[in-house]
């Protein structure tokens, strides 16, 4: 992908093949928002399984866990859209932090037909933008950034709000028995990851065999298990860190670490810098 100075906002277009699944699911420290131009696709966030096809946009949090998967033997048109708290500042001074949150717990926009060729058009503006950038191009896309996040506070708030509806009525597929007892076992683990739960226990809870669950976790989430629980054990001590005045000893525990010198040598290899430089450093994160 072109980079140059002028603009950080990372925009890609692309088609992937029929049987193409990201290799790993991954967490950035940026907001993304994918749409779905064509196919269909199965997407992994956080604790929850979404089978998404054409028109859908999903819109992922900061250093929320993700991965994509071919859910068909389809072609697919992808793009996404990576930014941060500062391109789209205009939107967050005006509607506020919490519709930002809102939409980010909603996560999937099944877009209107008739809507689609506006969103589409937004984002092939982003692309354009960002391929031949120039000193204009940065208030360009955060203008173009701007009018998106205003048209999903809108749907949220004529889909969601005025008739009281809940995020599972986004999609009409149901889950496989497969997925849904894989998206069980990491609901399960979310709920338990402060204690010292197990893949035994895991496997048990969702009537697998040890052997059999790992190998379908790692298929379905992209993540092994003990790399999953690890990872939110860091994000919750990455949160107490900034929010709280916790010591390092007591978040380690808060956090599922049963050993405080342990999780300080695991944080630093997962941020790359130590539990106390990251709180330090809370303005530039």
């Amino acid at each position: 992908m072109e980079r140059t100075d002028y603009c950080n906002i990372e925009v890609s277009m692309d088609r992937q093949g029929r049987f193409y699944n990201m290799p790993n699911a991954h967490v950035h420290p940026v907001y993304e928002i994918y749409y779905l131009v064509s196919g269909s696709r199965k997407f992994f966030i956080e604790s929850d399984i979404y089978n998404i096809s054409k028109g859908d946009l999903v819109f992922i949090d900061k250093n929320a866990m993700h991965r994509t998967t071919y859910s068909s033997d389809k072609l697919n048109e992808r793009a996404y859209v990576l930014f941060d708290d500062k391109h789209i500042k205009r939107f967050i001074d005006e509607y506020g932090r919490e519709e930002l949150e809102q939409c980010l717990r909603h996560r999937i926009f099944s877009i209107p037909i008739q809507r689609r060729e506006y969103v589409e058009g937004l984002i092939s503006q982003l692309y354009t933008e960002r391929r031949h950038t120039d000193e204009f191009s940065q208030g360009l896309m955060e203008n173009c950034l701007y009018d998106l996040m205003v048209f999903l506070v809108r749907y949220k708030r004529s889909f969601f709000d005025s008739k009281n509806r809940d995020i599972s009525e986004l999609s009409a597929d149901v889950l496989s028995p497969g997925d849904e007892n894989i998206q069980r076992a990491a609901r399960y683990i979310v709920e338990n990851y402060r204690r010292d739960v197990g893949l035994t226990e895991v496997a048990e809870y969702v009537n697998m065999s040890s052997t059999y669950f790992s190998k379908k976790f790692k298929e379905v989430t992209g993540f092994g298990f003990k790399e999953y629980l690890l990872n939110l054990r860091i994000k919750r001590a990455s949160e107490l860190l900034l929010e709280t005045n916790l010591s390092v000893t007591e978040i380690a525990y808060e956090s599922g670490f049963n050993d405080s010198n342990y999780f300080g040598d695991v944080f630093k290899k997962s941020k790359g810098i130590s539990p106390l430089g990251y709180r330090k450093n809370k303005e530039q994160i």
